[in-house]
């Protein structure tokens, strides 16, 4: 079903209200601000893609005394800050019925492209890693796929894919390869977020003509979030992780048992706990740091 601006809210602002899971009414196409591109909620979330690469490492045997480790943190973290801008513009355009300048859309487009150069000069298995990433974003967000119409093609990316080819950016500076159990882990989790997500957003996805998540996913997100941390909590047990990552663990499942109790509806306000996981994440690393 195609993605077409759907003026059903009642609010006759054009600018997207950050407080609601619902894009306002479409009064005037006017042009996209740079700031719009990376809001509030996709700045903390930046904070995800360093620890999983930081993550692959560690699981790999690795050491963080090298060079082309941090270089790899930080391009990874910058192109995907560019690559969560390139998929809000695309929300604002197709959702919020906002126009994007053919400078920023050129930018949008060459900036992933300059960095996937910049991985080829660490290693070529790099760029290969950035280059399917950035793909994926394209097809994710970018017309006329923009897969993120499909309640499935987000799980099957965000959850699935994404998290694993990072993780796979630290591992490839390792000796070992990372165990099938912390691949699933990993996996569980973002699925387990991503459900939730779809599930919180029906309404939303079909104003927008979007493919809707069917009842009952409810169930599977829960099992794979908590199936999640029972497993990360077991590689802490079995000394594959640090032990000091569980009390960390611990504050994320508590958050965890939060979003899916039900008492909170919105996912705009449940974004507002990213900034708590950006501290958790920033401790995460801390304790890898110690530990690797």
């Amino acid at each position: 079903m195609a993605s077409q601006p759907t003026p059903y809210a009642t609010d006759r602002r054009a600018e997207p209200d950050a407080r609601s899971d619902f894009p306002p009414a479409i009064v005037h196409r006017r042009a996209a601000a740079w700031a719009q591109l990376l809001p509030a909620h996709r700045r903390t979330v930046l904070a995800k893609t360093p620890l999983l690469v930081a993550l692959g490492l560690y699981l790999a045997g690795g050491h963080f005394a090298a060079p082309a480790v941090w270089r790899t943190m930080v391009l990874a973290a910058a192109l995907w800050a560019a690559l969560y801008a390139l998929n809000e513009s695309t929300d604002l355009v197709h959702e919020h019925g906002l126009t994007i300048s053919a400078a920023m859309q050129a930018s949008l487009l060459a900036l992933p492209a300059a960095l996937c150069l910049l991985a080829a000069s660490l290693s070529l298995t790099l760029a290969l890693l950035f280059a399917l990433m950035t793909l994926g974003q394209i097809a994710y967000c970018v017309p006329p796929f923009r897969l993120k119409r499909y309640w499935w093609a987000i799980l099957l990316l965000s959850g699935t894919i994404n998290p694993a080819l990072r993780l796979q950016c630290g591992a490839l500076w390792g000796p070992h390869t990372i165990p099938p159990l912390a691949y699933a882990v990993v996996v569980a989790l973002h699925l387990g977020a991503g459900l939730r997500s779809r599930a919180l957003l029906r309404e939303r996805d079909r104003a927008l003509a979007y493919h809707v998540a069917p009842r009952g996913i409810e169930c599977v997100g829960m099992v794979c979030t908590f199936a999640g941390f029972a497993g990360a909590f077991l590689l802490c047990a079995q000394g594959v992780l640090p032990a000091l990552l569980a009390p960390l663990l611990a504050l994320a499942t508590a958050f965890s048992v939060y979003a899916w109790s039900g008492r909170e509806t919105s996912v705009a306000r449940l974004r507002q706990g990213w900034l708590w996981f950006t501290l958790l994440a920033a401790l995460a690393m801390v304790v890898l740091l110690m530990r690797g």
